[in-house]
């Protein structure tokens, strides 16, 4: 699978690392690393069952025959893994390939990471990793208190470990497969500790503040992409994104920062969204696709249609 990979972006894929594939937009979507995803080395996370572990064995052979390529080709990859269980023999792995085929410097990540211990943090960070979370626990905690506890609960994900080991860390939507796609209800859940349901998930002491939590899905985020010069700050020679709230996120109170939403939304410089006042600055919208599209017939989570 990841020989096939590498010959599709390497050779016969039309996109390349760097090119635009959104001309519409100067800056585009662009090819910026692989997804180095096998089927049998993915701990596919159901909070309502038990952890799925997977065989070390395969995880090792996974790294020394299949990562070891993107390494030597200088490729950037995520590999996807939620529990410790299968991230400590991923690591086991990954520093024994790093002995002779060394990251140097090579961008890497593990997504999810919902348990990762704090011996585990110490050591992607020392292999110069970065770690991509994702809120599944705030619309998913619930389900992970009654199997695992609500004491496991409440350090899940360590936020405050991870955040305080200075390693390159980013929050996501993982939308639509796993979780919402509305960065606030991620961001209401890691200021407020409490999942969608109103339920205590995250521990006082493992909460971020609101300065932290934006950080997140900004600046932090651009170290994934290999961005941090264009995205995630507005600064000069940085891209003119940017989007206008409908609220002050540093004043309102805990329980309405997930319902903060943009009334204006700036890419590239130009208006792509307007609401309320700015309404009359959005641009036409395409056809919503498919036809059959829910939204079409009902509006999208704030209402619009």
């Amino acid at each position: 699978m990841v020989d096939a990979e590498i010959r599709a972006i390497t050779k016969t894929s039309l996109m390349s690392p760097g090119q635009n594939l959104r001309p519409t937009l100067a800056h585009g979507h662009v090819y910026r690393g692989v997804k180095a995803l096998e089927a049998d080395v993915h701990d596919h996370e159901n909070f309502d069952r038990p952890a799925v572990i997977l065989d070390p064995a395969r995880i090792r052979r996974h790294v020394l025959q299949d990562i070891t390529k993107l390494v030597r080709r200088r490729m950037p990859f995520r590999m996807h893994i939620s529990y410790n269980e299968n991230i400590t023999p991923f690591l086991d792995a990954m520093e024994k390939m790093n002995e002779t085929t060394p990251l140097d410097g090579l961008k890497w990540s593990i997504e999810h990471a919902e348990t990762i211990s704090p011996e585990n943090i110490a050591r992607v960070k020392a292999l110069g990793g970065g770690i991509a979370l994702d809120p599944k626990m705030a619309l998913h905690g619930d389900g992970f208190i009654k199997t695992y506890s609500r004491e496991k609960a409440l350090e899940t994900p360590r936020l405050r470990a991870l955040v305080d080991s200075g390693i390159p860390l980013a929050m996501t939507t993982d939308a639509f497969r796993a979780t919402t796609f509305n960065p606030w209800v991620a961001i209401s859940w890691v200021v407020s500790g409490k999942s969608v349901s109103g339920s205590e998930v995250l521990a006082e002491n493992n909460r971020l503040s609101r300065v932290e939590a934006l950080h997140l899905f900004t600046r932090g985020a651009a170290w994934f992409i290999n961005a941090e010069a264009e995205m995630g700050m507005i600064a000069p020679g940085n891209l003119a994104d940017f989007a206008l709230l409908d609220r002050d996120y540093f004043a309102v109170p805990e329980d309405q920062i997930k319902y903060i939403s943009s009334v204006l939304t700036v890419m590239d410089g130009r208006v792509v969204f307007g609401a309320q006042d700015y309404s009359t600055l959005a641009p036409p919208l395409p056809d919503i696709l498919p036809d059959w599209s829910p939204i079409k017939f009902f509006g999208s989570d704030h209402g619009e249609r």
